[in-house]
Protein backbone atom coordinates (compact mmCIF):
# COMPACT_ATOMS: atom_id res chain seq x y z
CA UNK A 1 0.00 0.00 0.00
CA UNK A 2 1.28 3.23 -1.01
CA UNK A 3 1.29 6.18 1.39
CA UNK A 4 0.47 9.34 -0.30
CA UNK A 5 0.32 12.75 1.51
CA UNK A 6 -1.83 15.59 -0.09
CA UNK A 7 -0.93 18.82 -0.10
CA UNK A 8 -3.76 21.68 -0.31
CA UNK A 9 -2.73 22.59 -4.33
CA UNK A 10 -2.68 19.16 -5.39
CA UNK A 11 -5.07 18.03 -7.70
CA UNK A 12 -7.07 14.71 -7.84
CA UNK A 13 -8.36 12.69 -10.85
CA UNK A 14 -12.66 12.12 -10.84
CA UNK A 15 -14.50 10.50 -13.43
CA UNK A 16 -18.29 10.97 -13.87
CA UNK A 17 -21.02 9.98 -16.36
CA UNK A 18 -22.77 12.11 -18.39
CA UNK A 19 -25.78 12.42 -20.69
CA UNK A 20 -24.35 12.49 -24.38
CA UNK A 21 -26.73 15.49 -24.69
CA UNK A 22 -24.92 17.24 -21.43
CA UNK A 23 -21.64 16.12 -22.74
CA UNK A 24 -22.24 17.79 -26.16
CA UNK A 25 -23.52 21.35 -24.42
CA UNK A 26 -20.11 21.32 -22.33
CA UNK A 27 -17.97 20.38 -25.01
CA UNK A 28 -20.10 23.71 -27.03
CA UNK A 29 -19.68 25.66 -23.64
CA UNK A 30 -15.99 25.28 -23.93
CA UNK A 31 -15.41 26.60 -27.34
CA UNK A 32 -17.85 29.64 -27.13
CA UNK A 33 -16.53 30.28 -23.40
CA UNK A 34 -12.67 30.26 -24.85
CA UNK A 35 -11.25 27.59 -22.11
CA UNK A 36 -8.77 25.08 -23.58
CA UNK A 37 -9.87 21.52 -21.77
CA UNK A 38 -12.93 20.04 -20.09
CA UNK A 39 -11.42 20.28 -17.16
CA UNK A 40 -11.11 23.59 -16.86
CA UNK A 41 -15.10 24.23 -17.89
CA UNK A 42 -16.06 21.66 -15.50
CA UNK A 43 -13.92 23.18 -12.36
CA UNK A 44 -15.93 26.64 -13.58
CA UNK A 45 -19.14 24.74 -13.19
CA UNK A 46 -18.23 23.54 -9.66
CA UNK A 47 -16.71 26.53 -8.83
CA UNK A 48 -20.07 28.15 -9.35
CA UNK A 49 -22.30 25.78 -8.22
CA UNK A 50 -25.32 27.10 -6.03
CA UNK A 51 -26.85 23.37 -4.71
CA UNK A 52 -30.07 24.09 -6.57
CA UNK A 53 -31.36 20.29 -7.79
CA UNK A 54 -32.85 20.39 -10.85
CA UNK A 55 -34.25 16.57 -12.18
CA UNK A 56 -32.08 14.65 -14.15
CA UNK A 57 -32.99 11.79 -16.39
CA UNK A 58 -31.44 8.74 -16.13
CA UNK A 59 -30.31 7.88 -19.54
CA UNK A 60 -26.55 6.64 -21.54
CA UNK A 61 -24.16 8.73 -20.77
CA UNK A 62 -20.61 9.26 -21.47
CA UNK A 63 -17.94 8.98 -18.43
CA UNK A 64 -15.61 11.76 -19.03
CA UNK A 65 -12.72 12.01 -15.97
CA UNK A 66 -11.02 15.51 -14.96
CA UNK A 67 -8.77 17.04 -12.31
CA UNK A 68 -9.50 19.40 -9.66
CA UNK A 69 -7.74 20.84 -6.56
CA UNK A 70 -8.37 19.17 -3.43
CA UNK A 71 -9.74 21.34 -1.78
CA UNK A 72 -12.67 21.88 -4.63
CA UNK A 73 -12.81 17.84 -4.40
CA UNK A 74 -13.47 18.01 -0.61
CA UNK A 75 -15.89 20.69 -0.65
CA UNK A 76 -18.20 18.75 -3.13
CA UNK A 77 -17.28 15.32 -1.42
CA UNK A 78 -19.18 17.09 1.74
CA UNK A 79 -21.58 18.52 -0.17
CA UNK A 80 -22.55 15.29 -2.17
CA UNK A 81 -22.65 13.32 1.49
CA UNK A 82 -25.36 16.06 2.69
CA UNK A 83 -27.42 15.94 -0.02
CA UNK A 84 -27.10 12.44 -0.09
CA UNK A 85 -26.51 11.98 -3.37
CA UNK A 86 -23.36 10.95 -5.55
CA UNK A 87 -20.80 13.39 -6.91
CA UNK A 88 -21.51 12.79 -9.92
CA UNK A 89 -25.11 14.56 -10.02
CA UNK A 90 -23.18 17.30 -7.91
CA UNK A 91 -20.49 17.43 -11.37
CA UNK A 92 -24.03 17.31 -13.54
CA UNK A 93 -26.01 19.55 -11.70
CA UNK A 94 -23.25 22.42 -12.00
CA UNK A 95 -22.58 21.41 -15.84
CA UNK A 96 -26.44 22.04 -16.43
CA UNK A 97 -26.35 25.14 -14.26
CA UNK A 98 -23.70 26.45 -17.04
CA UNK A 99 -25.13 29.30 -19.04
CA UNK A 100 -25.86 28.91 -22.42
CA UNK A 101 -24.36 32.03 -23.95
CA UNK A 102 -21.07 32.41 -21.62
CA UNK A 103 -18.81 35.49 -22.40
CA UNK A 104 -14.74 34.71 -22.41
CA UNK A 105 -13.81 33.26 -19.26
CA UNK A 106 -10.20 34.80 -18.00
CA UNK A 107 -8.27 31.27 -16.97
CA UNK A 108 -6.40 31.70 -13.68
CA UNK A 109 -2.36 31.38 -14.20
CA UNK A 110 -2.46 28.21 -12.83
CA UNK A 111 0.65 25.73 -13.93
CA UNK A 112 0.47 22.42 -15.40
CA UNK A 113 2.20 19.72 -14.23
CA UNK A 114 5.96 19.28 -15.89
CA UNK A 115 6.58 15.96 -17.59
CA UNK A 116 9.23 14.02 -16.57
CA UNK A 117 11.74 13.68 -18.91
CA UNK A 118 12.77 9.82 -19.83
CA UNK A 119 15.80 8.37 -18.62
CA UNK A 120 17.95 7.73 -22.10
CA UNK A 121 20.40 4.84 -22.24
CA UNK A 122 23.65 5.18 -23.01
CA UNK A 123 24.73 3.58 -26.43
CA UNK A 124 27.76 0.94 -26.19
CA UNK A 125 30.65 1.72 -27.24
CA UNK A 126 31.79 0.07 -30.42
CA UNK A 127 34.66 -2.36 -29.77
CA UNK A 128 37.27 -2.96 -32.41
CA UNK A 129 38.23 -7.37 -32.81
CA UNK A 130 41.47 -7.91 -32.41
CA UNK A 131 43.22 -9.66 -34.82
CA UNK A 132 45.46 -13.11 -33.65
Amino acid sequence: MTNRTETPSAESLITVSLPPKLHSEVVAFQHRSGLSTLSEVIRHALNRYDDSRPSLETTRSRQVSFRVPSELRTRITRQARNARVSVGRIVRVALQALPSNPTTIQKKDTPMAKKKAAAKKSAKKATKAKKK
